[in-house]
């Protein structure tokens, strides 16, 4: 279970890093009811979730996400399958009218829920907590009850 619960994240994060379309990112690898956000925090969900979650890290460029750990896939009652992964992270953004672009460091601990079948897709993927965050990162991530600060 392990090779396809980690192609699903990799295709996930492949569709992010080329800056698709909401409409192709919901058509290859996501689920109708897809959510995403910080635990306890804000999260993107409902028709215009992907949207609008694709929108608030629109300046963001040249990423890269390096899955560093996956627990065990678990399957509970619900028949989603749950994962946890820690990922090491490096984003470049340039903010309108900065002089250059700012690379953004750290790690990501992430709980994920996927969906089995055919081409399993994403049904959630939540940042439980970040860690070694540089001072860009820390302010990118700094507000998790509002979302992102780009």
């Amino acid at each position: 279970m392990t090779p396809r619960i980690r192609d699903t994240v990799e295709r996930y994060f492949a569709l992010l890093q080329a800056h698709a379309s909401p409409e192709r990112v919901l058509d290859d690898v996501l689920t109708p009811d897809f959510r995403t956000g910080f635990v306890g925090g804000h999260v993107w969900r409902g028709p215009e979730g992907p949207a609008d979650f694709l929108q608030a890290r629109s300046e963001l460029f040249d990423e890269s996400h390096e899955i560093r750990q996956m627990s065990e896939p678990v399957a509970p009652a619900d028949g989603l399958w749950a994962v946890r992964t820690r990922l090491g992270l490096a984003l470049r953004r340039r903010a309108p009218a900065a002089p250059r672009s700012e690379l953004l460091t750290g790690v990501a601990f992430h709980a994920w829920e996927l969906r089995a079948g055919p081409r399993w897709r994403v049904a959630a993927r939540m940042v439980e907590g970040l860690a070694h965050l540089d001072e860009g990162a820390r302010t990118l991530f700094g507000t998790p009850g509002t979302g992102l600060n780009t």
